[in-house]
C-alpha cells in the first residue's frame, strides 16, 4: 500500500513566548485507511490577470483530495487569489476567495472535488507567473 506524508514545522520568536508546532499526517482515501496512491503534479505560467481554473473537479477522480498550490515567483508584491468556486473563464464568477498567495507562499489544504467546485486563481499581474500544484489522490 501506497503511504503519503506530510509533514509541517511551524517556529515562531515574534512573540514574548517562543513557539513551535510539529505536525505529521498520513495522507488516506476517504473514510478509510487506504493510503492514497495517486500524485499528479503541473507548473504553469500565466500572462495575464484573468481568473483561470486551476483544477477541475472533472478533471480528477474521487472526491477527497489534498492540495499543494505555490506562487513561485520571486517578486514579493506578485501575487495569486485563490478560491474554490464555478468555472472560470476570464471573468470572475460565483466562487468563494480561500486566500491570496504572495511571491514564495503555497498552502496545502484538503479538497472536496464536488461538482461546480473547481480551484480558481486570479492572478495579480499579466506578466509571467508561475504556479506550481500538486493533488494527491
Amino acid at each position: 500500500m501506497a503511504t503519503i506524508t506530510a509533514n509541517i514545522a511551524l517556529n515562531n520568536d515574534a512573540a514574548s513566548t517562543a513557539v513551535s508546532v510539529s505536525q505529521q499526517m498520513d495522507l488516506y482515501k476517504a473514510g478509510g485507511t487506504e493510503g492514497m496512491d495517486t500524485m499528479t503534479s503541473v507548473s504553469k505560467v500565466l500572462t495575464s490577470t484573468d481568473q483561470v481554473d486551476l483544477i477541475t473537479a472533472a478533471s480528477v477522480s474521487g472526491t477527497h483530495h489534498y492540495v499543494y498550490i505555490s506562487n513561485a515567483s520571486t517578486v514579493s508584491t506578485e501575487y495569486i487569489n485563490v478560491g474554490i468556486g464555478n468555472e472560470g473563464g476570464g471573468t470572475p464568477t460565483d466562487t468563494e476567495e480561500i486566500g491570496r498567495l504572495y511571491g514564495g507562499d503555497w498552502m496545502f489544504i484538503p479538497w472536496t472535488a464536488d461538482t461546480n467546485e473547481d480551484i480558481i486563481i486570479t492572478p495579480s499581474v499579466a506578466t509571467k507567473m508561475t504556479v506550481e500544484y500538486i493533488v494527491f489522490s
